[in-house]
């Protein structure tokens, strides 16, 4: 176990879920494997258990739980949650570690040639919770930073996750502790994600990428669609491609990101070319081998590079919720052709 609470990736690995969050170990064990990810850091779990206890937020949080009885209803929970993260966000980390978050940044933004180098923050919980907490893109400056980290921790006491405890019968204080991925933001001109298994069918043969401009946000929230390709695993053939709408992308702005319209002639090329969905799919594949299981991968494109260095991995995790399809035989698979043939 490391016994610090702020790391490099390359200083972590997988078996350090219970101490950066799933994300950042994850994160640590692709960047150990020199697979293409972007430079940053992690800050521990414990870190922010610790940043609870010093500054007195905890104590802060148990009182104003008490006071407040029953929260069942939801005018009450959406009270409370924002109540309970004014806490969080207006205490003050305690300087020697606020020194170190700084230091980290300022080193992250010499790895990259860029003074004020903009940065994702993101939520890693030691278990994955997709969409729970919140993200931050387009982070600039060390002092923006720190406040979006303490933002991101407390995204633990947003809305959902006080639904979620009270219908679970859990105390609301008890909602877990996460880390806080500090990673360099990728100048994307596309991004998405690429299941090793078929999402929809369960066919572990093939791999589904889907693709929009702009930053993958847009993709892993499901407010687009995207263009999809089905690729098959044993020799990188492109089996399938649709072109999906495209409506609009999600950009940098300024200290943050903006939604805008994607152009109706940009609307009618693939955000992918096959060459990039081809790479992409055998990155993913050696993610599935390492791992041992099929993944669920975040991936962009680097508008800044050319292939196949312009392709970056930001994320895995274990796809869920896909029932795995086991392969045919031979003859189950002749006896398939032979119905389609005739009928």
């Amino acid at each position: 176990m490391i016994n610090k609470d702020i790391f490099w990736f390359d200083e972590i690995g997988k078996e350090e879920n219970e101490l950066a969050g799933k994300k950042c170990a994850n994160l640590g064990e692709m960047t150990r494997l020199k697979l293409p990810v972007p430079y940053g850091f992690a800050i521990s779990i414990r870190a922010f258990e610790n940043f609870l206890k010093e500054t007195g937020a905890f104590k802060d949080i148990k009182e104003v739980l008490n006071k407040v009885g029953e929260l069942n209803d939801i005018d009450k929970q959406a009270e409370i949650s924002g109540k309970i993260r004014n806490i969080i966000e207006g205490m003050e980390i305690p300087k020697e570690f606020l020194y170190t978050i700084e230091s980290y940044y300022e080193q992250l933004c010499d790895k990259c040639r860029n003074k004020e180098l903009a940065v994702s923050v993101r939520s890693a919980g030691a278990k994955s919770h997709p969409g729970q907490y919140e993200t931050y893109l387009n982070v600039k400056g060390k002092q923006q930073v720190v406040e979006k980290v303490k933002k991101v921790w407390s995204s633990i006491f947003n809305l959902r996750t006080i639904s979620a405890m009270v219908q679970q019968g859990l105390p609301v204080e008890q909602s877990p502790c996460i880390g806080v991925a500090v990673l360099e933001m990728i100048n994307a001109k596309s991004a998405g994600v690429c299941f090793t298994i078929h999402p929809v069918t369960g066919d572990l043969g093939k791999a589904l990428i889907e693709a929009n401009f702009g930053l993958g946000e847009s993709v892993v929230s499901g407010r687009v669609v995207g263009d999809t390709y089905v690729l098959d695993k044993t020799n990188l053939t492109l089996l399938e491609k649709s072109m999906g709408e495209k409506a609009f992308q999600i950009i940098p702005k300024g200290e943050g990101v903006t939604e805008e319209e994607v152009p109706f002639e940009k609307r009618n090329t693939y955000a992918l070319n096959d060459e990039e969905a081809k790479e992409i799919v055998r990155l993913c594949m050696f993610l599935e081998s390492h791992f041992n299981s099929p993944q669920d991968v975040e991936w962009a494109i680097s508008a800044d590079k050319s292939f196949p260095h312009n392709i970056y991995l930001l994320q895995t995790r274990p796809v869920v919720g896909v029932s795995v399809q086991k392969p045919k035989s031979d003859i189950d698979q002749a006896m398939d052709n032979l119905l389609k043939k005739f009928f």
